[in-house]
């Protein structure tokens, strides 16, 4: 449900990435390991594909330990901080990679909160009024 509020006029997301959710289709949304360690929903875009999703080798491997995914997870988050750092220096979106769920498919506009929780409320009164 997360992906619905992020395009909405009260969420403070860069536009680009709110456009980005609205252009996107349920088949752009792919599972990528390599941003967190975790497998994370994001919108394909030339960056994703440039990078794949899957870790490396060496990534894998620090993945599987007990302890070492820890230090790879810390790794992939310090990287994020920084990029995402330097976008917001450059003044630019981060165009690189959006978080986004399959749930994209159904969005196609920018409404008010309001709306979209009665848009919710009507859709989870609709099968017991039928």
């Amino acid at each position: 449900m997360g992906t619905r509020f992020i395009a909405t006029t009260e969420c403070d997301s860069h536009q680009d990435y709110k456009t980005a959710i609205l252009r996107a289709k349920e088949e752009d949304i792919v599972l990528t390991e390599r941003i967190t360690g975790v497998p994370l929903a994001v919108i394909r875009t030339p960056y994703v594909e440039r990078i794949g999703t899957k870790a490396g080798p060496f990534g894998r491997l620090l993945l599987k330990g007990r302890t070492t995914k820890h230090w790879m997870r810390a790794w992939y988050s310090v990287r994020s901080f920084w990029q995402l750092k330097e976008a917001i220096r450059k003044g630019s979106s981060t165009k690189d990679a959006w978080q986004a769920g399959r749930s994209v498919g159904e969005i196609d506009a920018v409404l008010p909160a309001a709306e979209v929780m009665a848009g919710f409320a009507a859709a989870y009164r609709a099968p017991a009024a039928e």
